[in-house]
């Protein structure tokens, strides 16, 4: 008995689902999950319906806009945030389409959107699709006419002119992309072959963006980025959007130009149907040559690639062209190669000095620092951490394919982080072998994604072939013990810990006293075990005489000491039974006096950090980087007082404002400076309302004879008077109390083991 299943309906769109509520878009989605589940049940003939046909083709054109959406937003593809409900529908449909396409019922447009929603995540299962539809399919010769006859000149009309300005340029470039790269040769072929089409995207690459630059302000802003020296602010929203498009259709130049090479290097031999092979080749190329401008350097700008050149000169610069098209075409005898070669050598000169990744840095920083790299802007380190100075750490490794090679000290997820900012700019790459430079410890990349672009851009990677001969001595080699991180192999690893030892390895066991097992017994008998009790007898009389020793020769010490201070106490009051007469002039003491508060209230010296956490606190506003900033008085006197520049004080308060937590404990810090003295009377003859003694001046230290224990008497004005008789009192306190023995008594107790 037949089966049979109601229609499927054509899927919502996004905004029809934004206009559910949660419960009601959850119901859908699960209703939609089910029905493809059972769909999926069904034979190939049962499946070629036209309701599911018009499904797949639905859901298709939704998931496409919403990958253009996001491509020209800058956010992640729209895959990363589905639900688990959603993820199924999404794998069921692309099932559906795999089993539907070699049976010839998917049209063009369907492809198309299921390129653009599919190939970013799953380019290999898009190019068998792609290969099933335009292949293997019946109507694979319908599907390829439809593209001579309306693909081709749709995109050569859409990149002439761009009726939706940036935006649309770049939806157009990411879809191109997007067909080209899962087609199979015959579908690229047209497009390669076709002068119209080639001469349209070489337009839209040079003059079509230097037209819609010029709408946002010209190449000015984005050629001082390239060229600035300092820290690179983020780039607008259209300053992505342009070096994103100018990616795209760079890489779609070069999947054209690698199939009409591919078709001249299948010729064996060399005779007519070489040169037929070569002669398309030879008319694209000389093609692209006339129509070169330099209109785009015209602003004073000088020429930067991938910012400001041509389209054939950035692809010159990126894949050294004159070397491969010398190697491809050196075989057909032609004078025209020569003339090619030179012509496109002579590019790569007209560049401007610098870096050879040009403007295409700006997109590799964007995406954010290369994986390992510090607070400093070092890359990755391989050598062995500080934590693992013995050696003992796990000897890391990785797999391509069948073979295994060394690790160069970089976890898994850097390395698929950086292996996928390097297949964002080349897409054509083998990730076997990009990953493998990035992670083996023979090439010095080690996880850094921009030195190996950098690197392939240059042309100064290794070659592939290389690279394929290294894997191959890796899954030949034998396999021996593995080596360490300190270099030891495996059958050495114990060799120093084998035989154990430590410090108790001399003393006598009483093997009586071992157990095995749980001990019998409970805490009642070691507590009545009084074996050790004339032990600890004779221990206790031995500490006890050692502290009798001790305590006499400390009365000696301290009846020497007593009497010492008795002469000084006598010194003293001598001193104090002296009157002095001040007549208004400087004396000795005087200055005696001047130099002891002077030293007494000298200040230790700020830092240059310090100074600058005050400025900060007290004007915020003078650490603006603006030119009447840099010259007000303030400034000059923030960096006479610190010793720092301009541009050091300004970058100490981004590196401050960056760090919230940081701000935060320098505002603690400084929100309480200490108690400020008070201001003296005016009348600073007279005494502080707590001054001990009779003594006269200004604010000077006295002699006199005081009122409490005969000791200094110190007149003063007010608050300086208290300071300076508490810094007294703590300067002199030991001859007013037995601080002797009291450190003795510490001493013994902490002889005795008692409470310290």
């Amino acid at each position: 008995m037949a089966v049979t299943l109601a229609p499927l309906p054509p899927f919502p769109s996004a905004r029809a689902r934004a206009s559910l509520t949660p419960s009601q878009a959850a119901s859908l989605l699960q209703t939609v999950s089910s029905a493809l589940s059972q769909v999926l049940l069904l034979q190939d003939t049962q499946i070629t319906t036209s309701a599911t046909l018009a499904f797949i083709a639905s859901y298709a054109k939704d998931a496409s806009q919403q990958s253009l959406q996001a491509l020209v937003w800058g956010t992640d593809h729209p895959s990363s945030k589905l639900s688990p409900t959603e993820r199924k529908i999404r794998h069921a449909v692309f099932k559906l389409a795999e089993r539907t396409a070699p049976l010839g019922a998917l049209d063009l447009q369907t492809l198309m959107d299921l390129g653009v929603a599919y190939t970013t995540v799953s380019p290999m299962r898009v190019r068998a699709l792609f290969s099933a539809a335009l292949v293997q399919s019946r109507k694979a010769s319908t599907l390829i006419e439809q593209v001579q006859k309306s693909a081709v000149p749709a995109f050569s009309a859409l990149l002439s002119a761009p009726s939706q300005g940036l935006y649309g340029l770049r939806k157009t470039a990411h879809i191109l992309l997007c067909l080209l790269r899962p087609a199979p040769a015959d579908v690229v072929r047209l497009f390669a072959r076709n002068k119209n089409f080639m001469r349209a995207i070489a337009s839209a690459y040079d003059s079509g963006l230097a037209s819609l630059a010029q709408t946002y302000g010209g190449y000015r802003s984005l050629s001082s980025l390239v060229t600035a020296d300092a820290a690179l602010r983020d780039l607008d929203e259209w300053e992505r959007l342009f070096l994103e498009t100018k990616v795209a259709l760079l890489d779609t130049f070069h999947i054209l130009v690698r199939t009409l090479l591919d078709d001249v290097a299948s010729i064996a031999s060399a005779g007519p149907a070489l040169a037929a092979q070569a002669e398309p080749a030879f008319e694209v190329v000389f093609d692209l040559l006339d129509i070169l401008t330099t209109g785009s350097a015209s602003d004073g700008i000088p020429p930067t690639p991938f910012l400001n050149r041509p389209l054939l000169a950035d692809y010159q610069h990126a894949y050294d062209f004159s070397r491969t098209l010398a190697d491809v075409l050196r075989r057909t005898e032609d004078a025209r190669t020569d003339l090619l070669e030179s012509t496109l050598r002579a590019m790569s000169d007209g560049a401007a000095s610098g870096s050879r990744t040009g403007a295409l840095k700006l997109i590799v920083r964007s995406s954010g620092f290369p994986p390992g790299t510090d607070n400093l802007g070092r890359g990755p380190v391989s050598k062995t951490s500080a934590k693992d100075v013995k050696g003992k750490g796990r000897d890391v490794g990785q797999s391509v394919g069948s073979g295994s090679f060394s690790s160069a000290g970089v976890s898994d997820e850097q390395l698929d982080i950086a292996l996928v900012q390097v297949l964002d700019l080349f897409p054509d790459q083998d990730p076997e072998y990009v990953r493998y430079m990035l992670a083996h410890s023979d090439y010095p990349y080690r996880g850094d994604a921009e030195r190996l672009i950098g690197a392939l851009l240059e042309g100064t990677a290794p070659s592939k072939a290389d690279v394929e001969a290294a894997m191959a001595r890796e899954v030949t080699r034998p396999q021996a013990p593995a080596p360490t991180l300190s270099g030891k192999r495996v059958e050495d690893e114990f060799a120093f810990t084998r035989e154990r030892r430590n410090v108790f390895d001399d003393e006598a066991m009483d093997l009586s006293k071992v157990t095995i097992g749980k001990k019998s017994g409970d805490a009642r008998e070691v507590l009545e075990d009084r074996t050790f009790i004339e032990q600890m007898k004779e221990d206790i009389l031995r500490r006890a005489e050692e502290i009798s020793d001790d305590e006499e020769e400390e009365d000696d010490l301290l009846s020497g000491k007593g009497k010492g201070r008795e002469d000084a106490s006598e010194d003293e009051l001598e001193d104090a039974d002296v009157v002095k007469v001040r007549d208004g002039d400087a004396t000795d003491d005087d200055a005696e006096d001047e130099s002891d508060e002077d030293g007494e209230g000298a200040e230790t010296p700020r830092s240059p950090e310090t100074i600058l956490e005050l400025a900060y606190i007290r004007e915020p506003k003078l650490f603006d980087r603006d030119g009447q900033t840099r010259r007000s008085k303030a400034r000059a006197d923030l960096k006479a007082q610190s010793g720092m520049d301009d541009e050091q004080i300004e970058g100490w308060r981004i590196m401050l404002e960056r760090d919230p937590k940081k701000k935060e404990r320098i505002l603690a810090k400084h929100e309480f400076t200490g108690n400020t003295p008070l201001a003296p009377p005016i009348d600073g003859g007279q005494p502080g309302p707590r001054s001990r003694g009779g003594g006269q001046g200004q604010g000077h230290r006295g002699r006199g004879r005081g009122r409490g224990r005969g000791g200094r008497g110190r007149g003063g004005s007010g608050g300086g008077g208290d300071a300076r008789e508490r810094a007294w009192k703590d300067k002199n306190k030991a001859s007013r109390a037995n601080h002797d023995r009291k450190r003795g008594h510490d001493k013994k107790m902490a002889k005795m083991g008692g409470p310290s």
